[in-house]
């Protein structure tokens, strides 16, 4: 196997006015994936009480898209280096409209829950089609920089999943809000079909690049066997989970049946915080071309993470205040993925960047789909302390990738061995 670390990269010294409309289009479609994956606290409690869905099937509609989104994957790894994003993005997606639709005229539990496989599934290839559309318009070295002005742009998506769609469904409906995103989104597909171009004028394609499935899969076996990857796996399985489980179920039951919180109230403080998101993400990818080493600004991160997890779990009574700034502080701190990503990058040279990083978001969507059920287990477990388990447990596990991802390697390209 060639060493990755010492290929050289095919991406731009310069970035073209297209590679910006790229970026654009990438961002709202991630954008509109993020609304899905975040709207869950707000969305799940109304569906459930007009279509009739019992409190402990909650849990399960919540992680099937995550679970959907996950096993797909591997395939979108394959699609993405073989077909390019221009290709599988607009079929991907259009799945995702018709999971709205399906939604919108929801009247079962089987229903919702297929709506919830549509739009994991459909929405599961935009994050990746970004990172592959970013390895290819811009230089190497500013794709954690790109990737976090991209997170930045699509958090508006966040935020309209909090506060202000709290806000429309007291007042209109939850039913009128997927026919709206529908249409939406509809109009973000066709302007990407117009705009999006896999590589630029001039790009040199690597000589590795698949142009067979056989090809495509025999990458995948090559990105498997890169020296200690398993071991930055254990850390991307955690990546995503912790806040995304507090913004995509947990945080507004929790909000409610621990502090009584009304509808509008949680949806202000899950709105702080997806306004952490961006600025999390703005903070997190300049970083990255500061501090000399990755695994240091991750360390870092999580290690507070496990603190604010760890007090939500054993200071019992915390007043709202500080579960307020604990909140926001998770939401901020997971934006560490983007070095995360970037470290992935880097290691993998520019044909393998499909499968390389979309097995880090299989590994990552996975973890989020197992603190879902975990929050269930734990409330399963003990009603009355069942949050405090749930909170211990993804403490615990933050620690645990940390033990493991000591051993993986740099994500520095000169450093990989």
């Amino acid at each position: 196997m060639s060493n990755p670390a010492t290929s050289k990269p095919a991406s731009p010294k310069s970035v073209s006015i297209r590679a910006y409309y790229v970026f654009l289009i990438s961002a709202v479609l991630f954008g509109i994936g993020q609304f899905h994956r975040l709207s869950g606290a707000v969305t799940i409690p109304p569906i459930a009480e007009d279509v009739g869905i019992a409190v402990e099937r909650l849990g399960g509609i919540a992680a099937i898209l995550f679970f959907t989104s996950a096993i797909l994957q591997i395939p979108n790894g394959l699609l993405l280096d073989r077909y390019g994003p221009r290709r599988v993005m607009p079929f991907y997606v259009g799945g995702a409209i018709v999971g709205c639709l399906v939604m919108a005229f929801a009247q079962s539990y089987e229903e919702v829950l297929i709506s919830r496989m549509l739009l994991g599934g459909g929405f599961s290839v935009t994050m990746m089609s970004a990172y592959v559309l970013f390895a290819k318009w811009f230089p190497v070295d500013r794709f954690a920089t790109i990737a976090s002005w991209m997170m930045a742009a699509s958090s508006l998506g966040s935020i309209l999943a909090s506060y202000p769609l709290a806000f429309f469904i007291d007042h209109w409906g939850w039913r009128p809000a997927y026919f709206i995103v529908a249409a939406i989104t509809l109009v973000a597909v066709l302007i990407g079909i117009i705009v999006i171009r896999d590589t630029p004028e001039g790009y040199v394609q690597d000589k590795k690049q698949p142009t067979t499935l056989m090809a495509s899969i025999k990458g995948y076996m090559e990105v498997l066997r890169f020296p200690r990857f398993f071991f930055f796996l254990a850390m991307g399985a955690v990546a995503f989970g912790p806040s995304t489980t507090i913004l995509g179920m947990w945080g507004g039951p929790y909000l409610q049946d621990v502090h009584g919180l009304d509808g509008v109230s949680r949806g202000e403080i899950l709105f702080l915080m997806v306004v952490a998101i961006p600025v999390g993400a703005l903070f997190f990818g300049p970083l990255d071309r500061i501090v000399p080493s990755r695994k240091m600004i991750v360390f870092g991160a999580v290690i507070l993470e496990v603190f604010a997890f760890a007090t939500l779990g054993l200071v019992p009574e915390l007043p709202l205040w500080a579960v307020t700034s604990l909140f926001v502080a998770i939401a901020f701190l997971q934006q560490h993925y983007i070095v995360l990503a970037a470290q992935c990058r880097a290691a993998f040279p520019d044909y393998l960047v499909g499968r390389g990083n979309s097995t880090l978001n299989m590994v990552s969507i996975l973890g989020v789909g197992g603190m879902q059920f975990l929050f269930g287990w734990g409330l399963w477990l003990s009603p009355e302390h069942g949050y405090s388990l749930s909170f211990i447990g993804i403490a615990l596990l933050l620690v645990l990738a940390c033990i493991f991802y000591i051993w993986s390697f740099s994500g520095n390209p000169e450093k990989n061995q």
